[in-house]
């Protein structure tokens, strides 16, 4: 009888190095799911929080900061009801097709909102580079009441596409609580020691959040990860593994700068997910 296979031997790749491209902008995005659908030819899905690490060659000649979306629960709360709003805005022409007619390798995606440029990952036949720059990743696409494509993006909303932070928002901005102070006492003239002042402060000290009540972050959606060189002043070669929502990675060297990118490859930590670590965001 064969053996079930472990985690231990899942047969995966995990740690991937970047193709350079052509002429790259200097914002360049790196996409987990991009990486590690080509480079294992099977798919891995979008809306999920793969955890990875940057890393660079000692002989890298530039500085790279690395960004990644923020972690929030806003975020994931946010991707959840951009996902529903998408099946219900195509629940009637799911029911009308049969299940074999839908695309196979459909997946719910979104844009980052950023302009970067997208990158590909490489493999090697001996020791020549072998860019893997085919596949298909669509951005999921819904249909709004006047008829008009739209997709969904990390930035604010647009006449073609949904701000998935912007449309959260809407859902509702924390009020404060309570709305006023009472301004004084049950049964105050029964209860001599009772304070009036500090009646009020227990009712208005902290009656609001500590943070900004309205918004959800739409204007600051991502977080820097770290900058990595190797400089004769000394040397960071490597970000550590941090959580990076729908797989997207930022590399920026400067605004006049393109990043070299066959410098730097790119690990996801070992997990129950195909063998890496990547809880879904929808559930």
């Amino acid at each position: 009888m064969a053996q079930k296979k472990s985690e231990e031997s899942y047969p995966v790749v995990r740690t991937i190095r970047c193709h350079q491209g052509p002429a790259p902008q200097n914002l360049a995005l790196i996409n987990g799911e991009r990486y590690l659908s080509k480079v294992n030819r099977r798919m891995y899905r979008h809306a999920r929080k793969y955890r990875m690490k940057i890393d660079i060659d000692v002989t890298a000649g530039q500085t790279y900061q690395i960004f990644a979306l923020a972690d929030t629960w806003m975020a994931e709360r946010a991707l959840q009801m951009a996902y529903e709003s998408y099946l219900e805005n195509s629940k009637d022409e799911r029911a009308a097709l049969k299940k074999q007619n839908l695309a196979r390798w459909e997946d719910f995606r979104t844009y980052q909102g950023i302009g970067a440029s997208t990158t590909d990952p490489s493999m090697y036949q001996g020791t020549n580079e072998v860019p893997l720059t085919d596949g298909e990743f669509i951005l999921t696409k819904a249909y709004d009441k006047t008829g008009t494509e739209r997709f969904y993006t990390w930035s604010s909303t647009l006449p073609d596409r949904y701000g998935i932070l912007s449309e959260y928002t809407k859902a509702g901005n924390a009020q404060t609580s309570p709305d006023t102070s009472t301004g004084d006492m049950p049964y105050d003239d029964l209860m001599a020691d009772n304070d009036a002042d500090m009646a009020a402060d227990l009712q208005t000290d902290g009656n609001l959040p500590p943070y900004d009540a309205t918004g959800a972050g739409e204007g600051s959606a991502w977080v820097k990860v770290g900058e990595l060189a190797s400089t004769s002043s000394g040397q960071k070669l490597s970000t550590g593994y941090f959580d990076a929502p729908c797989g997207f990675v930022l590399v920026y060297v400067g605004e006049a700068s393109p990043p070299v990118l066959s410098d730097m490859s790119v690990t996801f930590q070992k997990g129950e997910y195909k063998g890496v670590h990547a809880p879904s965001m929808l559930e």
